[in-house]
């Protein structure tokens, strides 16, 4: 059976984190689509096993338990929230141990997305998606998380666990009408900048 992996790199663990939440639903879809699931949390890693990971130490049981479900997954998946303008370091240390591969991204945001989606279609990739190792595949950014509705947060969750779901077409087609709608708002964005 093929082996998906989804991290949720958010380093605070509490479930009700919107992150976690959107782990979650990546996984049920991914169990629906017919596959093996692993759910990891950066943030259950202690501190002191990020900071062995940060200085180039030997990883302790958990983070090496951590990265070998890394390392035996067929597909791969992150969740992350937007910290500073770049991914959480406990998330980045993590994966600066990691063999370079591709990742379905997914980044959470206290801004609009739009702003952040142009900046990732010039020639620059943003920093935002910077995480070692990782090619990014498809991102997915959910901007103004701290304002959306419940209805948002729901379709949300939806989208995700349709993501895990297609998992296993070896693609991360958007399955709904947000790929569409994110589109017309690059191009009105890129025509007013323009």
């Amino acid at each position: 059976m093929r082996r998906l992996v989804v991290v949720n790199g958010h380093p605070d663990p509490r479930q009700e984190r919107f992150c976690a939440a959107l782990t979650k639903a990546y996984v049920r879809g991914g169990v629906a689509g017919g596959w093996s699931t692993v759910s990891l949390s950066v943030g259950e890693l202690a501190l002191s096993s990020l900071q062995a990971l940060a200085e180039g130490d030997q990883p302790d049981a958990d983070a090496a338990a951590m990265l070998a479900e890394i390392e035996q997954a067929d597909r791969l998946a992150l969740v992350f929230p937007l910290w500073f303008g770049k991914p959480p370091e406990p998330l980045s240390a993590l994966f600066g141990r990691v063999a370079p591969r591709k990742a379905h991204v997914v980044v959470t945001m206290d801004m609009p997305a739009f702003a952040y989606r142009s900046i990732l279609r010039g020639p620059e990739r943003s920093p935002m998606l910077a995480v070692p190792g990782i090619d990014v595949e498809a991102p997915v950014l959910i901007g103004c998380v701290s304002s959306i509705s419940l209805e948002q947060r729901h379709a949300w969750l939806k989208t995700l666990s349709e993501y895990g779901e297609r998992t296993h077409f070896g693609s991360t087609i958007v399955p709904s009408r947000v790929q569409a709608f994110a589109d017309m708002i690059d191009r009105t964005v890129a025509q007013l900048w323009a």
